[in-house]
């Protein structure tokens, strides 16, 4: 299928329903009643027989990406609020309770994005692993090795970004490795380590690339890069969480630092990926799927057979206009961004390129910033039209990235189709300089990493000398990642690797310029409330603790 196909990809279901481990509840029928079959209905027995069933099956779990729960909206939403990138004063409580850790009062079935992220994500692995159950039992009597191996490979891919988006957010969870039986209870590391169990598995049957028709299904690289990730999210979990010594083993952090660097390294022998020279055509709906994407989510936008499919970032997190034009601002973005942009010009004097296209703000010293249209007004004429007075909206600055706010658009869609980048060549670069760090290696090798990303944005090399020892180059590629990747969901992520959220004299930091960290708990915080109807439903989950 083309790439605009792929787009369309949408929740048909599973014709199988296949068994759950909840079905022993069903207990009024008896065994003479269960063992008839509908003719005209596909059972587990006769559905997993040809290419186009199990396409569908794929289809079914790669759809689940689309849901508001999972990449669609509530991801993203909770990723960049949590850290010290976003906030909230939402009309809406929830949202600011999911931005400043005072969550407990909210955990009730009604609170979407406390129980939507954990419902999509535990279906997305119901329906894989179907799949993959069923390719493991009958698939290679069925397809060529060729053939089962793309569709295990991408089962196993999608089974793998499961598991880490439970670990990244709830911090623990069922670890579901079968379509018919409950997994055993994991903890953020477990679930860790099966996402690079999976995605391992996924590196070593997907192909590099798709067929220009197949163009969006995920790959080899993108198996690869998310392989590097899980290994530098399971070293720094080992190496930078001084309250949790019983489980600090500076030995397996270098194992895990060793092993992202051998997964970027592999990455770079691929010889396919890229720094697009246009920065921004990795936040629009033009040239996705590019040769700087390791591994991006396919949105289209509209509806398809009733639901939306598209990407409902801008929406939530575009900035809010009251006579209707733009979006709800129901996430900002945090003032001292703007400062941390700021640090350096470019070459030729400028300010950081990067800074006008993540955030939208005004600055007389930035004439552009007056000039350029916002939902078809510029800065000026929105303050005018908003009563605003000495050019100044209610905050300095709101999330620009993935909206359409630089168009003639006069209204923010529910849903936009640009495709969400979770993993593109700039991130890997930065983490192989960071990986080179933690190792106490080739530093000048990592600084050259950080010029390669520098040089697109026309920013000035960095000297080598200036970055040998491991705090300097550490701070200098918190820098990097921030002005780079700003508002891309890798903060929170960066954050609890870098052991940012594990020492109290770092959390203070963060609260320095983010305020919600004043409510933050170390050894607490870092893990988010489980929904307390789902610690009913699974036998042995029990809430984080302090919740």
């Amino acid at each position: 299928m083309n790439k605009k196909t792929f787009k369309h990809i949408i929740a048909t279901g599973l014709v199988c329903c296949g068994i759950t481990a909840m079905s022993s509840l069903l207990t009024s029928c008896s065994d003479d009643w269960l063992g008839l079959s509908n003719p005209f209905q596909e059972t587990a027995d006769t559905f997993w027989e040809t290419s186009e069933q199990f396409d569908q099956g794929l289809s079914a779990a790669y759809s689940t990406w689309r849901r508001p729960g999972y990449f669609s909206r509530w991801f993203q939403v909770l990723m960049i609020l949590r850290g010290d990138e976003g906030w909230s004063e939402s009309p809406n409580s929830e949202f600011q309770a999911d931005a400043n850790f005072v969550i407990s009062a909210y955990n009730y079935e009604s609170n979407e994005g406390l129980n939507l992220p954990w419902q999509a994500m535990y279906n997305s692995l119901y329906y894989v692993n179907q799949v993959i159950d069923n390719m493991n039992s009958k698939g290679y009597s069925l397809f060529s090795k060729e053939e089962a191996d793309q569709i295990l490979g991408q089962g196993y891919f999608i089974r793998g970004v499961a598991h880490w988006a439970v670990a990244g957010i709830y911090g623990k969870g069922p670890v579901q490795t079968s379509s018919t039986e409950n997994g055993p209870i994991g903890t953020q590391e477990d679930l860790y380590k099966q996402a690079l169990e999976d995605f391992t598995r996924a590196s070593e049957l997907l192909p590099t690339t798709w067929p220009a028709n197949e163009k969006g299904r995920v790959t080899k690289g993108g198996a690869l890069g998310m392989m590097a990730r899980m290994n530098m999210q399971l070293a720094g979990m080992k190496c930078h969480r001084p309250w949790d010594s019983a489980n600090q083993n500076p030995t397996e952090a270098r194992a895990y630092w060793q092993a992202a660097k051998k997964n970027i390294e592999d990455i770079e022998a691929l010889g396919i990926y890229r720094l697009m020279d246009n920065w921004m055509d990795n936040f629009t709906e033009a040239n996705e799927n590019n040769a700087e994407s390791l591994f991006e989510v396919n949105f289209k936008d509209g509806l398809i057979n009733g639901k939306e499919v598209g990407n409902q970032r801008p929406k939530f997190l575009g900035i809010y206009i009251s006579s209707g034009e733009g979006a709800w601002n129901d996430g900002s973005s945090r003032d001292w961004l703007l400062d941390e942009f700021s640090k350096e010009r470019d070459k030729d004097g400028n300010i950081d390129m990067r800074k006008f296209h993540t955030l939208f703000y005004y600055d007389p010293a930035e004439p552009q910033t007056a000039t350029a249209n916002y939902y078809g007004k510029t800065w000026p004429e929105w303050c005018a039209s908003e009563g605003f007075a000495g050019m100044e909206f209610p905050h300095k600055c709101y999330w620009k990235k993935y909206t359409s706010v630089e168009t003639d658009n006069a209204n923010e869609d529910y849903s936009s189709g640009a495709n969400l980048r979770v993993l593109r060549l700039a991130d890997v670069y930065l983490m192989y300089a960071e990986v080179l760090n933690e190792l106490d290696e080739d530093r000048a090798k990592a600084v050259e990493y950080i010029n390669k990303v520098r040089r697109r944005a026309n920013m000035a090399d960095l000297n080598a000398s200036a970055f040998q020892n491991y705090d300097t180059l550490l701070e200098q590629i918190k820098h990097e990642r921030l002005v780079e990747l700003c508002g891309e969901c890798t903060r929170w992520f960066d954050l609890d690797r870098w052991g940012d959220l594990h020492d109290q004299a770092k959390v203070n930091e963060l609260a320095d310029r983010d305020p919600d960290f004043l409510n933050f708990t170390v050894g607490q915080n870092h893990l988010w409330i489980i929904p307390n109807h789902e610690i009913n439903l699974w036998p042995g989950l029990t809430q984080n603790t302090g919740y």
